[in-house]
């Protein structure tokens, strides 16, 4: 909650600039993250009476630095405008910085004799609601690149792209993709418990199934064909068991052919009874399993394709993803249903919205053919209630990105000056 900042004198331009600087350290960022919304009031003084006041939220990260910022700046700019009388203040941020900026501006012009201090934010946060964002339109200007992403990141819009997905073709291509793959960690998890209980004959020349290359075709067959696969699955499950069990007593056979021992031979035998036994027990029970895994899929088919089929508690995690992202944010828990739904959040100011456009459909344009133009729009607040996916949503956000486009928006605004005085020059001519 205490970024970095630092107060310029420019005597070019007669002003004091106060630098807000974005999120870069790990402190910074969590302060961004600290997104809750905290009531925020500003009051509008006229020859020194109260003449409105706006009340509003505000993010609760850059609140906090804001006040801390006025805190440690307040008494410098006091102690800087009464020795230079004819200087204005002027507060620049960007991303996060750009949020504190606008806020810290609120808290500046409740200040006499910091009254005139004006905002200038590059691709701030959406920090604060619809009134108090309207209410700086006079001392705030927003700049916004492009597609920047940030100036409409909230969790209200965040929650409504949320819906929006939640709402497309997605989910159902997702939830059929898993029960695909709950069925074969089914089958997985069944032949390795059967494995732990079986053991293997390490004789080479035995004629011992490979289980592994049994649940590998049929995790192909379940892949390619969606009708015999569960039949094909159940039989080679069946018979890599059943082959388990005749490779066990054929090894047991060998190792008491020759010996004269009649009470070792016993015990063999006994032995051997018990492992036929148990083994047949297991795959009786997995094949059930199979029968009632499959006879639940039936059931889940005929209930209809859109109804959710996962009702078992050892779920992997994308079960998990998957009923986390369908609950229906309609519908609040009985812990949350009584709590107001947080408020839309907002750019500051006055929105500058930087374009860019083929040089085709800018009229009066003298760049070549196909060559971008960059244009600068007015837009209006409620555009940024919502987001809009981009490629380039993330890194036109960054400084280097807006130095670029403010450049060629300075080249073609001169350019249109200099055509403007040849117009005036051919008229008076």
């Amino acid at each position: 909650m205490k970024p970095s900042f630092t107060v310029v004198r420019d005597r070019s331009a007669k002003c004091f600039l106060l630098f807000i600087r974005g999120a870069i350290s790990v402190k910074d960022r969590l302060t961004a993250a600290t997104g809750a919304e905290v009531p925020f009031h500003h009051v509008v003084t006229q020859d020194g009476h109260v003449s409105k006041l706006v009340l509003g939220h505000a993010h609760c990260g850059m609140v906090v630095a804001a006040r801390w910022i006025a805190n440690q700046a307040i008494p410098c700019l006091n102690e800087a405008v009464v020795q230079f009388p004819d200087y204005g203040v002027k507060i620049i941020g960007h991303s996060m910085g750009a949020g504190i900026a606008a806020i810290l501006a609120y808290i500046l012009r409740e200040n006499e004799k910091l009254s005139s201090s004006t905002c200038l934010a590059f691709g701030p946060a959406a920090c604060m609601t619809w009134d108090l964002a309207e209410s700086g339109k006079d001392f705030i200007t927003t700049i916004v690149n492009r597609n920047d992403l940030v100036p409409s990141f909230g969790k209200v819009s965040a929650a409504k792209l949320r819906t929006e997905v939640m709402a497309s073709s997605w989910v159902h291509d997702l939830r059929e993709q898993i029960q695909r793959t709950r069925f074969l960690g089914f089958v997985n998890r069944s032949v390795s418990f059967i494995r732990s209980h079986v053991p293997f004959v390490s004789d080479p020349r035995s004629k011992v199934v490979d289980v592994d290359m049994l649940v590998s075709n049929s995790s192909e067959a379940e892949v390619k064909s969606s009708s015999n696969s569960d039949a094909a699955l159940k039989k080679r499950h069946a018979l890599a068991c059943w082959s388990c069990v005749a490779a066990q007593k054929h090894s047991i056979d060998s190792a008491n052919h020759g010996t004269h021992d009649i009470t070792n031979q016993t015990d063999v035998d006994a032995k051997a009874e018990k492992t036929d036994i148990e083994t047949a027990q297991l795959v009786s029970i997995s094949m059930e399993e199979l029968d009632l895994q499959e006879s639940d899929n039936d059931d889940d088919t005929d209930r209809g394709e859109n109804e959710p089929a996962l009702n078992e508690t050892d779920e992997d995690q994308a079960v998990e993803l998957l009923e986390t992202l369908t609950d229906n944010p309609h519908e609040p828990s009985s812990s949350s249903s009584q709590s107001q739904d947080p408020p839309q959040l907002y750019p500051p100011g006055r929105i500058m919205h930087m374009v860019g456009l083929p040089s085709s459909s800018e009229p009066n344009s003298s760049s070549e053919q196909g060559e971008e133009v960059v244009a600068l729009y007015e837009t209006p607040r409620h555009l940024y209630s919502k987001i809009r996916l981009a490629r380039s949503m993330i890194r036109e956000h960054y400084m280097p990105k807006y130095i670029r486009t403010m450049e060629l928006l300075i080249d073609k605004l001169v350019a249109e000056e200099e055509d403007i005085d040849d117009d005036h020059k051919l008229g008076s001519l």
